[in-house]
């Protein structure tokens, strides 16, 4: 920020950034920012071939230390006025505005062709808002697996704050198309005036420059940053290292994978802004080839799979509470809603790790989609990501050890050892969970059953 103000009680203030959408499926995404001195400007997205806008938001900022609220209609886009579900307050004082906006964006988008769409956007009151983000989810036919968007909204408290990450299935770093990026959106920052924000993931330092006006310009009214187009998930090469080399210190846009390692089902994110003067109030989340929930919820993994007709088949359902931690004794509900199994339903009860499982069996090729449901904390049924089983007559053999990851391999680190995170079967080296054989209520449960039997006694094989 350009105005500078301290205020003591800012570190009491904040609210921790919260998941607006969590979408999984052949998704990709589209994220520009926006700051302008003027009253109009283009922010951009950037639409795949042959995809389709399943969603789009937009979050707004006004400066900080202002309490001004942007209204209804304060902003517009394409000449419509946008109307906020949410308004908040932040630790520095601003109003953080969030919006679902896929009726103005979904026509002009899907009507042009693939590339660099331009939305226009005016400003009623130009000096008073920051900046503003634009988000857009596609429905891509060109992605191969299934993908999962997270989109936040909030304030982050300047003091701190902490968000958990819990993941559908191990992480697999060497599955085709895994990738784990993370895009932060910051108002109110002014780069090199020693302003910025700090991110740890997983307890290691990931930034410490974070925040300036790489979308907007150097002026209250204009300070705004958003990891999205035009930007690279290459991290800061120093960590460490401040905004001593301007706004570009650091792009906001990051790449996660170096902070995970194989077998981890969880991820935490912590920042910081030091200088108690920066808006951290979106961030994006882009999981591709994995499913995952922040918050309270339900995942389902794997996202796909493909086995033998005969041969068991198992899902995993993780349920946690809005802290991230698992939620234990919980009821949840399996349906296979479409495939040559249709009509399957079962249910199964969380252990200590908020993880449930159904097994079963197909006698019949096709591909299965299966969901699993629980009642949250409000009495409500919530669902989880659908997950798609592929059976078939015969599967093409595969090599463990070749450093190339296959059908029904967990892993391949390019050896046959024990001992060094990926077996000698290429399976991930972690305890096992018991097999527990779950209730069913259709007649479709007798495969199910099969199937349980069936892995129990080939887990007693190998032991």
């Amino acid at each position: 920020m350009l105005l500078v103000m301290v205020l003591s009680s800012v570190a009491a203030m904040g609210a921790q950034l919260s998941p607006m959408v969590t979408d999984t499926g052949k998704l990709s995404l589209s994220v520009d920012g926006l700051g302008i001195t003027g009253s109009s400007g283009i922010i951009q997205v950037e639409k795949p071939a042959g995809a389709t806008v399943k969603g789009a938001y937009f979050a707004a900022a006004s400066t900080g230390f202002s309490s001004y609220t942007i209204p209804n209609g304060g902003i517009t886009l394409e000449g419509t006025g946008v109307t906020w579900s949410t308004t908040i307050v932040s630790s520095i004082f601003s109003r953080n505005h969030w919006a679902d906006v896929t009726s103005i964006i979904k026509p002009v988008v899907d009507a042009a062709p693939a590339g660099r769409v331009d939305i226009d956007v005016v400003e009623s009151s130009s000096g008073s808002i920051d900046g503003s983000i634009l988000a857009v989810i596609f429905d891509d036919p060109s992605q191969t697996h299934d993908n999962t968007i997270i989109l936040f909204f909030g304030a982050q408290n300047v003091a701190g704050d902490t968000f958990n990450l819990g993941l559908s299935e191990p992480i697999n770093t060497a599955e085709a198309g895994f990738a784990l990026d993370m895009g932060l959106g910051i108002s109110f920052g002014y780069q090199p005036a020693g302003q910025y924000s700090r991110v740890d993931v997983n307890t290691v330092r990931l930034t410490t420059s974070a925040g300036g006006q790489d979308d907007g310009a150097g002026a209250n009214g204009a300070l705004i940053t958003v990891g999205g187009l035009d930007d690279l998930n290459t991290n800061p090469v120093d960590p460490f290292a401040t905004d001593g080399a301007g706004p570009r210190s650091d792009d906001e846009l990051y790449n996660l994978i170096p902070f995970v390692k194989n077998g981890d089902t969880t991820i935490d994110v912590y920042t910081q802004n030091p200088s108690t003067d920066d808006n951290i109030f979106f961030a994006s989340l882009y999981l591709g080839a994995t499913a995952a929930i922040v918050g309270e919820g339900i995942v389902l993994g794997p996202t796909d799979a493909t086995n033998m007709i005969g041969t068991p088949h198992t899902v995993t359902a993780t349920v946690q509470d809005t802290n991230g931690n698992p939620i234990v004794g919980k009821n949840v509900t399996f349906n296979i809603t479409s495939g040559p199994n249709a009509g399957t339903i079962a249910t199964a009860v969380t252990d200590s790790d908020g993880k449930a499982q159904f097994i079963y069996i197909s006698n019949l090729l096709g591909t299965d989609t299966i969901v699993a449901s629980y009642l949250n904390s409000q009495d409500e049924r919530t669902y989880s990501n659908e997950v798609s089983k592929l059976w078939v007559e015969e599967l093409e053999p595969t090599v463990c050890g070749n450093d190339v990851l296959e059908q029904n391999e967990q892993c391949d680190d390019g050896n046959t050892n024990d001992n060094d995170g990926c077996s000698s079967v290429c399976r991930f080296e972690q305890e096992e969970p018991p097999v527990e054989v779950p209730e069913f209520t259709t007649i479709g449960a007798g495969i199910a059953l099969l199937g349980a039997s069936l892995a129990i006694a080939m887990r007693r094989k190998r032991k």
